[in-house]
């Protein structure tokens, strides 16, 4: 909606309504023109009483206080982190180097078909760091689906 039809709309309200229209304008109008004053001059009255130093006094700094209830210094606490299952990344790190992710779940029901999946995923044979809870077949140096098994 531009602006004439804007003025348009507000004129074609005051030849509606037009004693409305008088009751806002007429004591505006007055006002101004009695008192000397125009809307831009004109300075407002404080409806409660205020004394005279905090009129023109600066405001107070605004201090959010959040540690009320806090005991000890900051130097005090130690940083916690939160307990998340070793499992989580989806990799088994009870195979493999620490820059290797063996599945946590290989595809396959045998040790060997295991094996042949890893193969085929570019494994080599792995190192078993910990459990081999997948089953996987393993020779006496610790490593599982190395050539041969």
């Amino acid at each position: 909606m531009n602006r004439n039809t804007k003025v348009r709309g507000a004129l074609a309200a005051v030849r509606r309504h037009p004693a409305r229209a008088a009751a806002i304008c007429v004591p505006l109008v007055a006002v101004s023109v009695f008192s000397g004053t125009t809307m831009a001059s004109a300075r407002p009255q404080a409806t409660l009483p205020v004394p005279a130093g905090a009129v023109n006094a600066a405001p107070a700094q605004h201090v959010m206080l959040f540690d009320n209830n806090l005991s000890g210094t900051a130097a005090d606490a130690k940083p916690k982190t939160p307990k998340v299952a070793w499992n989580v990344d989806g990799c088994d790190h009870d195979y493999g180097s620490p820059n290797q992710c063996v599945p946590w779940q290989i595809p396959g029901s045998t040790g060997a078909a295991r094996c042949a999946w890893l193969e085929s995923m570019g494994f080599g044979a792995v190192r078993v760091s910990g459990t081999n809870r997948q089953d996987l077949p393993e020779d006496a140096q610790g490593y599982a689906c190395g050539p041969g098994e």
